[in-house]
């Protein structure tokens, strides 16, 4: 990527962060049952805990986020997310069920912040991890490639649409191109989920992006896959 990056031709958009970290630990394997606890103590008529409308998928970026940070059950509540959180801090207890263990919960951080999507003059350098990049046309694809290169090169284009797909999910008019530089590849590690063969890639890429820690990028970003954090 070019060291001398475009300036800004728009004024950033400004995003709403609210950031929720319990005070007990669980392993990352646990993070879809945290999910599905919270979503039963709110209910399912709150479609921004869960993203679906009944039967279907609610086919947007998941403004309500379900990870773990230094081991501890967390929520990135984004925009109308932050807002929505409050269904749940609301209820008569937080307590919740994993794995048939009833925990009683506190919170051990909780943070409102608002950051600035936009364009940077100066190249980014973040680290994602346990990013699903692929989907099955695209793992046939990268799987058949012989060379390094090209394989960086198609994980580089996805990467620029799962951007894509993050600012118009918060909606961010991106006014000009979208830089990624891949250096090299860190971790790639095999998953089943839902019954699909899956891979999970660790790296590192270079963008003219600016973009808030903790948030996902790419597909089971609800469930604490593509979790991005900046390097310095």
């Amino acid at each position: 990527m070019n060291q001398r990056l475009r300036p800004a031709k728009k004024t950033p958009l400004k995003l709403k962060l609210l950031t929720v970290i319990f005070d007990f630990e669980i392993n990352r394997r646990s993070i879809p049952a945290f999910r599905a606890a919270v979503i039963k103590k709110v209910g399912r008529e709150n479609v921004l805990f869960h993203n679906h409308l009944g039967k279907r998928f609610r086919y947007g970026y998941p403004l309500i986020q379900y990870k773990t940070i230094d081991r501890k059950p967390s929520m990135i509540c984004i925009n109308q997310g932050s807002d929505e959180i409050l269904k749940f801090f609301g209820q008569a207890d937080w307590d919740i069920t994993i794995h048939e263990r009833r925990i009683e919960t506190e919170i051990q951080e909780l943070s409102l912040d608002y950051f600035e999507c936009g364009f940077s003059a100066e190249p980014l350098r973040y680290r994602i991890h346990n990013w699903f990049a692929l989907n099955k046309a695209n793992f046939d694809k990268y799987y058949a490639m012989k060379q390094a290169p090209a394989k960086t090169d198609l994980l580089r284009r996805v990467m620029i649409g799962n951007m894509l797909s993050f600012a118009k999910g918060i909606g961010w008019d991106v006014d000009q191109p979208i830089e990624v530089m891949i250096p090299h590849l860190l971790k790639a590690r095999f998953f089943s989920f839902k019954n699909y063969q899956m891979v999970g890639f660790d790296l590192d890429f270079v963008t003219n992006v600016s973009l808030p820690n903790f948030i996902g990028l790419g597909k089971s970003v609800s469930r604490g896959f593509g979790v991005i954090t900046r390097m310095e």
